[in-house]
């Protein structure tokens, strides 16, 4: 059976591609520190959440149109279909979390929780049971089939381990020697592998990691979904957990490579809420601050992009302000059309 060192997996994580990750993530932290006094930070908050539960559902293959996303998070409509009680339940559980995180513990109890409020309102008797059987990690290939990267923990061995890893991860996160983030993206990793319920453990490690990240400080989770960054960068996301993984029954992975991706995506989720709170800081017209967005992008933006940037501006002024750009020839209008995309000129 697997044997967890979360302690020296940690301390043995000062890389200096590791070390520079944290350094810069602290820079960034300290620069976001007042973001709670942003305008119109609710609606930063809701963005975050919602785009959050699409994206993570995505990654799972759980899919809704943008029409249903739209009536759900915009008109309160109520879900209809598994993969909409799928998001909505993962929504829930971002709410919970926001209510728990300051006092609840992690233990086991809490991570079935998680399981259970995403399927709570579709199939209550279905969530929060650990796995009857193994889960095989797959991959989905160009031809549509799909390729198995890595053999889960068995059934039986799943409640052993994740005791023991929740408890070692608890030992470390007292103890000053361990880097939080660096614990919190080897604890999501661990709980990858042993992946204790038949499905939806994707989802819960990215619950999980919002939850801890939250929980010892690093709140740039409520403002901007770690979760859809992953999601943009899925291909990584798998070659990270497969290098990882190699040799995890033996004791003998490396870490890592999926430490080092999540790193990443928390020091660019940093980033990108830095530029948000500066772009909607400046003293300029709703026109000039879309022109400096599409600007600043180095690859031609959506609207839907803008609007995410530009999230204390209404929609119907952002589009405005788009086309009397193109208008003038101050930006390129690249693609035309429902999913339409803006360049500089």
């Amino acid at each position: 059976m697997r044997m967890f060192d979360l302690k020296g997996t940690v301390l043995a994580m000062n890389t200096p591609n590791i070390v520079s990750l944290l350094n810069s993530i602290e820079l960034y932290k300290g620069k976001t520190l007042r973001v709670s006094e942003a305008k119109k930070v609710d609606v930063l908050k809701a963005m975050a959440r919602r785009s959050g539960a699409v994206s993570s559902n995505r990654i799972g293959n759980v899919y809704i149109t943008d029409e249903r996303e739209s009536a759900i998070f915009t008109k309160g409509s109520q879900p209809q279909s598994l993969q909409e009680y799928m998001v909505c339940g993962y929504s829930n559980a971002l709410e919970l979390i926001d209510e728990v995180c300051k006092y609840q513990t992690l233990d086991c109890s809490f991570i079935s929780t998680l399981h259970y409020y995403i399927y709570k309102d579709y199939n209550p008797e279905f969530g929060g049971r650990y796995k009857d059987s193994i889960n095989y990690i797959q991959e989905s290939q160009p031809d549509g089939s799909f390729k198995t990267i890595f053999v889960s923990a068995a059934p039986e061995e799943v409640v052993v381990l994740l005791d023991n890893l929740v408890y070692q991860f608890n030992m470390c996160a007292a103890d000053d020697e361990c880097n939080k983030l660096v614990l919190i993206a080897a604890f999501m990793f661990d709980f990858m592998c042993i992946h204790p319920y038949n499905h939806g453990n994707g989802r819960v490690s990215r619950l999980l990691l919002h939850y801890l990240l939250k929980k010892y400080g690093y709140d740039v989770v409520d403002y901007f979904s770690i979760a859809y960054l992953m999601e943009q960068h899925l291909g990584e996301y798998i070659d990270a957990f497969k290098l990882s993984s190699n040799g995890w029954y033996d004791n003998e992975n490396d870490y890592e490579p999926f430490v080092a991706f999540i790193l990443k995506r928390i020091l660019e989720a940093y980033r990108k809420l830095d530029y948000i709170l500066e772009v909607n800081r400046l003293d300029e017209t709703a026109e000039e601050k879309v022109l400096k967005v599409v600007n600043d992008s180095a690859t031609p933006i959506s609207k839907t992009v803008v609007l995410r940037i530009l999230y204390a501006l209404s929609k119907v002024t952002v589009e405005k302000a788009l086309n009397k750009l193109v208008d003038e020839g101050r930006i390129q209008l690249i693609t035309k059309g429902r999913y339409s995309k803006y360049f500089r000129v």
